[in-house]
């Protein structure tokens, strides 16, 4: 039996990088890969370089040493003391002279000698040495010249330190280079990662945007991406084409409605003039009637808004509102019983507000509690930085958290689905509380009342910061 693909695991575990991270850390490990071997080879070739012309420069003086040694020696009068004063001395530098196997030396200061026994032989056979040993824990060349004719053997031994002092420093200098090379790329690759995810951020920037409703917003041009951009705008051309041919034709199909709807509640009305001569089913029957048919009514006057809405053609008339006086207003106007709450820093707050939309919302809320709660407990207008909120209390069931964000949506019912004659709501009055608060540039949610029941909550800018009151 074969087997699907293999899923990728997930979780905490399993973490994945943003593109720029990456991109930044591909950068920064590749700096560090070029800049580590760059100054390793450099360290190498520079040490060698600076090793040889040391020994050169060791095996030079020592030839020359050794010349004025045996020069000083051939005259019969000379010693060994005499031939070691006539060889020039530095503080990095000791000369060692071994005559029929005693050694002698010209400086107090330098202690034993470093030459290793063997070495040592090999010079009195007639070698020339050149070795690198520790003296003391000094690195030191030591350099060994035969000089058969007066029956000695000539050593120098140069410390090393200047030149590992030398190195040490080079080695400095190549780390910090590698390590600020290091974090050049890593400076590059956040400014390469930049300017390569700048366009995906225009697309999201523009897709969000065409999300909230402005379909006629398009990518720039860039020939890159052209051909990203391209489609990208080809689609949200023909979806804001289709929108708008959805929207015709609900607008259409809705004015359409009206003549035979005002026709049929006309009929509903002569017919109810008649009531006391109907018998008792056609006296429920018309009780069916008329209650399906303003049901009917209220919906096309919805689609109506919803449709001006969708088409752009239902301009908002923004003014500056007291929303403490308005929600009062018609708190009053729909149920004088409902009780009005306005917190002290509330009392007098400007929003921008289309009077009769907003009017439209607290009133589809209202209703909404009445249709579901056996209606509003409550009505409170409060304050929050630069937002002024409405709440709306009810003492009913609630609204389940996973039909929250659903119930603003158009048509949705949700478990009230199928019983028309216990809930008479159309599906389209909290849907079109979204669309106007949206228009307001406000929020609006639902949550629960503490002491039980729903919490439905509109929030609205304010007109004066609250920096600036």
């Amino acid at each position: 039996m074969s087997r699907g693909p293999e899923r990728r695991a997930s979780g905490p575990g399993a973490r994945r990088f943003g593109l720029q991270t990456r991109a930044i850390f591909a950068f920064a490990v590749g700096a560090a890969l070029v800049s580590a071997t760059l100054a390793s080879a450099t360290f190498v070739v520079v040490r060698q370089d600076l090793l040889n012309q040391r020994v050169s420069s060791a095996l030079r003086e020592a030839f020359a040493d050794a010349h004025l040694v045996k020069v000083e020696l051939r005259s019969p009068a000379a010693n060994v003391g005499a031939a070691l004063a006539s060889v020039g001395t530095t503080t990095d530098a000791h000369t060692f002279i071994n005559r029929h196997g005693l050694w002698f030396t010209s400086s107090a200061s330098a202690g034993g000698t470093a030459v290793p026994a063997q070495d040592a032989r090999a010079v009195l056979a007639g070698q020339v040495i050149e070795q690198r040993v520790q003296l003391a824990g000094t690195p030191t060349i030591v350099v060994g010249v035969p000089i058969p004719s007066v029956g000695v053997s000539y050593f120098e031994e140069r410390s090393l330190t200047q030149l590992q002092g030398t190195l040490q420093v080079l080695g400095t200098v190549l780390v910090t280079a590698a390590v600020a090379t290091t974090v050049g790329g890593a400076l590059a690759g956040w400014w390469a990662s930049r300017r390569l995810i700048r366009p995906l951020g225009d697309v999201a920037q523009v897709a969000t945007e065409i999300a909230g409703g402005t379909l006629d917003r398009r990518l720039p041009d860039d020939p890159d991406l052209q051909p990203l951009v391209s489609s990208f705008n080809d689609m949200v051309t023909a979806l804001q084409a289709r929108i708008e041919r959805d929207a015709r034709f609900a607008s259409d199909v809705t004015h359409e409605l009206r003549s035979p709807l005002t026709t049929i509640g006309a009929s509903v009305e002569l017919l109810g003039s008649y009531r006391d001569q109907l018998p008792g089913g056609g006296l429920q029957a018309l009780d069916t009637l008329e209650f399906e048919v303003d049901r009917f009514s209220t919906m096309v006057q919805d689609l109506l808004e919803m449709a001006r809405s969708d088409a752009g053609a239902d301009d908002l008339h923004l003014t500056e509102t007291p929303l403490d006086e308005l929600v009062r207003r018609t708190v009053a106007a729909h149920d004088p019983k409902v009780p009005v709450v306005v917190e002290p820093a509330a009392v007098g707050v400007q929003v921008l507000a289309d009077k009769r939309r907003l009017q439209r919302v607290l009133a589809n809320l209202l209703q909404n509690a009445d249709t579901h709660a056996d209606g509003a407990t409550g009505v409170t207008v409060s304050l929050s930085g630069d937002w002024a909120t409405v709440s709306i209390d009810d003492g009913g069931p609630g609204v389940p958290e996973r039909e929250r964000e659903l119930v603003f949506e158009r048509f949705y019912r949700g478990a009230a689905s199928g019983r028309r004659r216990a809930t008479p709501g159309t599906g389209l009055g909290l849907a079109l509380v979204a669309e106007h608060v949206r228009a307001h540039g406000g929020t609006v949610r639902i949550g629960d009342r503490p002491g039980g029941g729903a919490c439905v909550t509109v929030a609205l800018p304010t007109t004066v910061p609250a920096g600036e009151r």
